[in-house]
């Protein structure tokens, strides 16, 4: 049993193996989670700008943050009053 290490006999092994790795081979860091978030909230800045620019779009269509709240407490009363009207019907 030999306990040395034994090198490949082809030339082009040779010199893969003692040059140094790609850039483009060597891993970057994982992307974070903020880091998706953010390219995804710049992806969607660019769609939306192409859209306004193609005329898809207009700057006055795009709804408020007020509206956005107005709809979920829309929702969540509508939700509330159907489960409150489950547990009446399940007292009775």
């Amino acid at each position: 049993m030999s306990t040395t290490l034994q090198t490949s006999s082809e030339p082009r092994a040779e010199r893969l193996r003692s040059s140094p790795a790609s850039q483009n081979l060597v891993e970057e860091e994982p992307e974070t989670a903020q880091d998706r978030y953010m390219r995804w909230c710049r992806e969607c800045d660019e769609r939306r700008e192409q859209r306004i620019r193609a005329g898809e779009l207009n700057e006055e269509d795009e709804i408020t943050m007020e509206e956005i709240v107005a709809i979920c407490k829309e929702a969540r009363a509508e939700r509330y009053a159907e489960e409150q009207k489950q547990k009446n019907a399940a007292c009775r």
